[in-house]
């Protein structure tokens, strides 16, 4: 349902404002009581320079409705408040569109401050006030803050307006209910309309600011102030034309946002172990920060640090990723204008723990989960991948056949818990010999497979009598003497076809069986 009762309440004050019987109550206490409350609810929001410079002028109101000299000081104090709260807004801005619609009331201004007595230094205020919301104003109209900025800043430059058309009428003597306060009760809504964004309903708001910006030529008129009626008309007509330009850049900056999302969750829904593919814990880290860069281009490193994972880089700007009682962190090279989107850095958490929980379910299901080595599954999926890389480039490969003597007498003798231990120490002294395209297989009870990518048979020899002399010259409690393996070896050249590598492994088995049968504690080429 569309909200009409901001638009509403603001008309009302206006009428109160022009109707000729209520324009003395408008302007003693509505427009005070407007202008103080519009700042007070500002300030609560933690607007602190906007919502006080509001409060000060709100009470100048009421100061000049009572002759007091003290409204003098508190629009005084008012607008520099103002300027410091338009300021952040300005900072990032250009010149554009939005400076032709503020030049021409800015030099009205200071012509009216000099042409009237004691109007120069607020001429001044107001013409700084001015030229800063024509830089914030080149944000507000490319989208940026949304229409509550459009709505907060457009405010804000009608009381350059108010204060023109006032010093206008006020050197021909001003009297209490002139109806040139219509303008402040125009920009004091407007301001506080855009303003309380977050708690007043948007929808809607850009019908009603075209209809303010319809209503800034009659309503200077009727202040009977010529110079104001002029630049009105001018800042109305260029005011609506801004407002199409507003919605149209709008519009295509929220297309932008929908594609980044679009691209960000299509990045994430590609992020998932295949059937035939094992993805390490760090390949997905890498994924979800590409993905994380559709939304947040800042984005340099991604860290799970429960699981010791880190890709990209730490930098001094995070940001907490929610990931199931586990820290992870989104590293920024520098922080965003703007918090990133709502549901972002959920959805990337979600996806992060499940991706990682599928890939230990991988793991556990492509490994052998007493010595960590790849299992006889997993190397039906390696070992095409493996061939496909000695062929590409020409590399040869070889194939050798492992197996721990007596294990069986082991297992009889002290047990399967130290027959285990055995077979332990066998994988991580294997994990530790082999390279990263090699693979290293449990092939078997106590058989181990290793295929040995860019090695000849010298160098495959070299590879696995290193592997036996390390087996030999470790101890497992408490077995008293020295722990043996044998093994064969076959290949040594660039494999043709995956039939060519299964008749090395079988020419490796054999190989083997001779070095058993020869006396073990040795290692035979096929």
């Amino acid at each position: 349902m569309v909200p009409f009762w901001p638009p509403l309440a603001l008309g009302l004050l206006l009428a109160l404002a022009i109707f000729p019987p209520t324009r003395v109550l408008s302007e003693a206490l509505l427009l005070p009581a407007l202008g103080m409350g519009v700042g007070l609810a500002l300030l609560l929001k933690g607007s602190r320079w906007i919502g006080a410079g509001l409060l000060l002028s709100g009470l100048g109101e009421g100061f000049l409705a009572l002759g007091s000299p003290l409204a003098y000081l508190a629009y005084g104090v008012a607008y520099p408040l103002l300027a410091l709260g338009v300021y952040p807004l300005a900072r990032k801005g250009r010149p554009g569109p939005t400076l032709l619609l503020v030049a021409p009331l800015a030099l009205g201004l200071v012509w009216v401050g000099i042409t009237s007595k004691g109007g120069l230094p607020f001429a001044f205020l107001d013409t700084a006030l001015l030229l800063l919301t024509g830089f914030a104003g080149e944000s507000a109209l490319r989208g940026e803050g949304g229409t509550e900025r459009l709505l907060l800043v457009s405010g804000l430059f009608l009381f350059g307006v108010a204060d023109l058309a006032y010093l206008e009428v006020a050197g021909e003597g001003y009297a209490l209910g002139h109806p040139v306060h219509a303008l402040y009760v125009l920009a004091y809504g407007l301001a506080g309309w855009g303003g309380l964004g977050t708690l007043v309903p948007q929808r809607g708001a850009l019908g009603g600011l075209a209809a303010a910006w319809t209503l800034l030529p009659p309503l200077a008129a009727l202040a009977q102030a010529p110079l104001g009626f002029l630049l009105a008309t001018y800042a109305g007509v260029l005011g609506n034309v801004g407002l199409l330009l507003a919605w149209e850049r709008t519009r295509a900056v929220m297309e932008a946002r929908t594609q980044r999302w679009i691209r960000f969750l299509e990045d994430l829904a590609r992020l998932s172990p295949r059937v035939t593919q094992t993805l390490s814990p760090e390949a997905v880290l890498l994924g979800a920060l590409e993905a994380a860069r559709a939304l947040l281009p800042q984005a340099v490193g991604l860290e799970v640090r429960s699981r010791r994972g880190l890709v990209g880089e730490r930098t001094p700007h995070r940001l907490s990723i929610p990931l199931n009682g586990e820290a992870a962190y989104l590293y920024l090279r520098s922080l965003p204008e703007e918090p990133p989107p709502p549901g972002f850095l959920a959805l990337l958490g979600e996806r992060l723990r499940q991706v990682l929980k599928q890939v230990e379910w991988g793991a556990l299901a492509l490994t052998d989960p007493l010595t960590g080595l790849l299992n006889r599954r997993s190397l039906e999926a390696e070992l095409p991948k493996l061939l496909a890389l000695a062929r590409r480039y020409e590399a040869p490969l070889s194939v050798a056949m492992l197996d721990i003597d007596r294990f069986k007498w082991v297992n009889d003798t002290y047990g399967h818990p130290v027959g285990d231990e055995v077979l332990k120490l066998l994988g991580r002294i294997l994990q530790a010999s082999v390279r990263r395209e090699d693979l290293a297989v449990r092939y078997g009870g106590e058989e181990f497979l290793l295929f040995l990518y860019g090695a000849d048979h010298l160098a495959a020899k070299e590879v696995v009598e290193r592997i036996r002399y390390r087996f030999r010259h470790q101890r497992v409690d408490p077995i008293p003497y020295p722990l043996t393996l044998s093994a064969g070896i076959a290949g040594g050249e660039v494999p043709e076809s995956q039939a060519q590598l299964e008749d090395w492994v079988l020419k490796a088995d054999y190989a083997l069986l001779r070095a058993k049968e020869t006396g073990r504690d040795r290692v035979t080429m096929a």
